[in-house]
């Protein structure tokens, strides 16, 4: 019976035929060979399907699934950690490129030292042309040996979260409540990987954000895509909810109070003891300082989806309505 890989990587993916073959290419050209590569296809309509099927025909490292719906990219994240075998786990964006060393690197940060959780690198971000727009440097004391200082780093630094395409202890990953299907899930993912051991970062860039107009940052919620009366055209930190459950386009939704919950459910469940807990919880505060403005606009957004889901419950109502009403006219003209 053969082994299990070290490492597996999961590849969430819809629509991504724009940038695929290139990040298959750099995931397949990697110089470290031990691993697994699981691609969740979230039913896409474009050219996705053939592009993973012909790379999977061609490796036998590669895993193709396909969904029947777009279950979301929260779903999609999860699904791909389910179907790990590897001791050691990376999560992989369709757009995004790694240096040819990047794995090998960050394996043996994690097979050297214990405890190590995540192992990244600095990150270079890129247009859709390739062209780059900026060496991201945003230093974070994640060597600390004290679980309260890491968690803080991740939680009042508002970083961009690149760590969460590192590579991961599977173990550790399983220990916390999975990645959920909310803005800044991944965020909060880091905080509690910061409380069970430190992050280590290789001094070079060797992996590389795409921003481009199709990525998730740039969907905008559903209710600011139709003409009608709004309270407000703000939107809350994007992704916006629907980006990560289909589902949730006409929830209400409160973001950054659900994002405060989930940081206070860390602090609660974590393994820091009594005194490391009260420590914690002081970090808060701060934390609903700074992010007050965005609190409040929760509560305005959330008035606009209301008024959103009643406008298109009257459309659904009326409208249909009226159109059966001007067809039965037609006919009996």
């Amino acid at each position: 019976m053969k082994s299990p890989p070290l490492l597996s990587i999961g590849l969430f993916v819809y629509n991504g035929e724009l940038f695929l073959r290139q990040t298959l290419d750099s995931l397949l050209g990697q110089t470290f060979r031990d691993y697994e590569l699981i691609i969740s296809d979230n039913a896409s309509d474009d050219a996705t399907q053939q592009i993973c099927e012909s790379c999977a025909a061609l490796d036998s490292r590669v895993r193709y699934y396909r969904n029947q719906t777009n279950m979301g990219a929260g779903w999609n994240i999860r699904r791909v950690l389910s179907l790990a075998t590897g001791e050691y786990f990376k999560w992989a964006a369709c757009d995004d490129l790694l240096h040819p060393e990047f794995l090998s690197r960050c394996v043996a940060a994690l097979e050297r030292d214990p405890g190590y959780v995540i192992a990244h690198s600095r990150t270079r971000i890129i247009d859709q042309d390739g062209n780059v727009i900026e060496d991201y440097d945003w230093s974070l004391d994640m060597e600390s040996p004290d679980p309260v200082k890491r968690f803080r780093e991740m939680l009042v630094n508002d970083h961009g979260c690149y760590q969460i395409f590192g590579v991961m202890r599977r173990e550790a990953l399983l220990r916390i409540p999975p990645q959920g299907s909310y803005v800044n899930s991944d965020g909060v993912l880091l905080a509690r990987m910061a409380f069970l051991g430190r992050f280590y970062e290789d001094p070079e860039f060797l992996f590389t954000n795409r921003h481009h107009e199709r990525r998730s940052s740039q969907t905008l919620p559903v209710r600011l895509k139709k003409r009608r009366f709004r309270l407000t055209n703000r939107f809350g930190t994007l992704p916006c909810p629907e980006w990560w459950d289909p589902q949730k386009a006409r929830n209400i939704q409160f973001p950054e109070w659900r994002q405060l919950s989930e940081y206070y459910q860390s602090i609660v469940k974590a393994p820091i003891g009594i005194r490391g807990r009260i420590r914690t919880l002081a970090l808060l505060a701060p934390w609903i300082a700074k992010h007050f403005r965005r609190l409040m606009k929760d509560i305005l957004i959330a008035a606009d989806q209301n008024l959103y889901n009643w406008q298109m419950s009257w459309d659904d109502r009326f409208g249909d309505m009226t159109k059966r009403k001007a067809i039965d006219g037609d006919v009996k003209l």
